[in-house]
């Protein structure tokens, strides 16, 4: 049975990247108004859900698929998100040193996963059979209701619950699966741009080619654009078919990192996108970081915490604590504490820097470590928003938001296991 809906495709790669682009930007488009065409009642049709991925895999090499996702209903509705293929690699591959076993994002409970999707956009979100469910659509405000246009703004619970909302192995997008990208980045040389100074990425020009679509304004001023819009050097890897959106717009909140106290702790390997998996404050997933890189439970003796000093240092022992103000410098210039060793961990994790402070495209981390009271928790945020131009990137770490926090410049991106 042949559909008129999906547009007929073959192959782009090979062909002039901005040929490639026309064609993703083409089909991508036609995905969007099927979509729009359906409203809320969803895809119902195997045939012509098979159809779309299937053309999604011909026309992007298998770079790109449509992965999909529904409301959980008796009769199910679906609805498409478009997702990168991460094919797993040792964490030597990102990291000199560290070593044939495989990265962390690969690993979930017991399972080495030969690959994950990461969501090419960050939402937009649809709302069904009483959920509230995480997508990765172009053309969309990436924190809107895609029917409504209502903005949803996530805290990070919530986060975690719009993306799994929708089965088919989706989840909020986790730090290791975020860090995964992003030293790939490192690697390959490459640090996206994107939206980090008012529709545009402050480095380029002030030129129409170089803004993004405006999606929401503030203060009279472009904030969020339009999922897709702007440069192809706003995708990680300055491809159509890469992953858009990881320099500014708006933040994602990336599950299995906080700071307690001071003390760094995550959720085991990529454990954090499993749906089992608990991530409330006080539950037995979240562990300390020892510096031969082993897990422990939280608390124990010399574990790796954060120190509020300048520049921020990787301590076993607090000498320096925020209390009413973050404390904030460059990613790349986080150093060990006198004595202190950092292992590959940390650096894979983006907890602590893996290269130069240029290398790391001049990103920020913003800490908290108070000793007690509203931010003695805070969960991480990653990728920057539409102002404030140069600390925002890839690896931009944000770690002074409480769990309970919401804004107009928070938002999410799934992920698919």
């Amino acid at each position: 049975m042949s559909f008129i809906h999906a547009p007929n495709v073959e192959c782009a790669l090979g062909k002039h990247v901005m040929v490639q682009n026309a064609m993703r930007i083409g089909f991508e488009s036609a995905v969007a108004e099927r979509v729009k065409e359906l409203g809320a009642s969803g895809f119902t049709s195997g045939d012509e859900m098979a159809e779309w991925t299937g053309k999604m895999n011909i026309l992007s090499g298998g770079k790109n698929t449509i992965k999909w996702v529904n409301n959980g209903a008796e009769t199910k509705l679906y609805w498409p998100s478009i997702g990168v293929r991460r094919p797993a690699k040792k964490a030597v591959h990102y990291l000199t040193g560290a070593g044939d076993d495989i990265h962390p994002a690969f690993v979930a409970g017991s399972t080495k996963y030969e690959q994950y999707w990461m969501s090419k956009y960050p939402g937009p979100y649809v709302a069904s059979n009483s959920k509230t469910i995480l997508l990765a659509l172009p053309g969309f405000d990436g924190m809107s209701n895609l029917l409504t246009r209502a903005q949803i703004a996530p805290s990070y619970d919530t986060a975690l619950t719009y993306g799994k909302a929708g089965g088919n192995g989706s989840h909020c997008v986790t730090n290791a699966e975020w860090m995964e990208v992003a030293m790939s980045c490192l690697r390959e040389g490459f640090q996206p741009k994107g939206n980090n100074y008012y529709g545009r990425d402050y480095n380029d020009p002030d030129t129409a080619e170089y803004y993004g679509i405006p999606a929401y304004w503030s203060s009279s001023k472009i904030a969020r654009v339009l999922n897709g819009s702007g440069p192809l050097s706003w995708f990680h890897d300055g491809t159509p078919w890469g992953i858009w959106g990881m320099n500014g717009n708006f933040y994602s909140v990336t599950a299995g990192l906080r700071q307690k106290g001071g003390e760094i702790q995550v959720i085991a390997n990529n454990d954090a996108a499993l749906d089992v998996t608990d991530q409330s404050d006080a539950t037995g997933v979240w562990k300390a970081i020892l510096q031969d890189g082993s897990l422990v439970a939280p608390g124990t003796d010399l574990s790796l915490k954060y120190d509020a000093t300048a520049p921020i240092k990787i301590c076993t022992e607090i000498t320096a604590r925020t209390s009413t103000e973050s404390k904030y410098n460059e990613f790349g210039s986080v150093v060990a504490a006198a004595g202190v060793t950092i292992p590959n961990i940390l650096k894979l994790l983006g907890i602590a820097p893996a290269d130069t402070a240029a290398a790391l495209g001049n990103d920020y981390i913003y800490l908290r470590n108070d000793i007690d009271g509203t931010y003695l928790e805070t969960v991480a945020r990653r990728g920057g928003i539409w102002s404030i131009s140069t600390e925002f990137g890839v690896f931009l770490l944000g770690l002074n938001s409480v769990r309970s926090g919401t804004s107009s410049s928070l938002g999410a991106r799934s992920a698919f296991l």
